[in-house]
């Protein structure tokens, strides 16, 4: 099993908020990435929200996590999400340049985050709300399996 331990943010403005997606697939996900080895999550974060989008990021609170589970190519994966709120001076009306050529980011309405597919399948309620939990959040779409 693949284990992929991963900073999120949640970078919102004017009731949107911004998603990335590899070119052609219809998945999305919130912007971030990898945590390497001797980094912290919110510098990690910080990182590759710049190297993919040259976004300069002032990571916020940590608002919790979410646990996700999948098979690529038959082989199961396992992802943490640690997520933070992150301030960016960013507007939703103005569109994000990918460094990389396989993803794309945009920012969709909150409201209508049912509509863009967005995982882990648990943050879709959180970014719905769009407005931070009062405790820290714990989102899975793992099916508990008994022993």
């Amino acid at each position: 099993m693949a284990f992929h331990y991963v900073a999120r943010g949640l970078i919102r403005d004017g009731g949107h908020i911004l998603l990335v997606r590899a070119i052609g697939d219809n998945m999305t996900f919130l912007p971030g990435g990898h945590i390497e080895f001797g980094e912290s999550a919110p510098v990690a974060l910080a990182r590759e929200l710049f190297e993919e989008a040259s976004i300069n990021a002032n990571v916020g609170a940590f608002i919790g996590a979410a646990e996700n589970e999948w098979f690529l190519n038959g082989q199961p994966q396992a992802e943490i999400n640690l997520l933070f709120e992150v301030e960016t001076g960013l507007s939703h009306r103005n569109p994000i340049a990918s460094n990389e050529a396989y993803l794309e980011f945009f920012w969709v309405p909150c409201k209508d985050i049912e509509y863009w597919n967005l995982f882990p399948e648990s943050l879709r309620q959180l970014v719905k709300q769009n407005r931070l939990p009062k405790q820290a959040f714990w989102g899975t779409g793992i099916s508990l399996k008994s022993e």
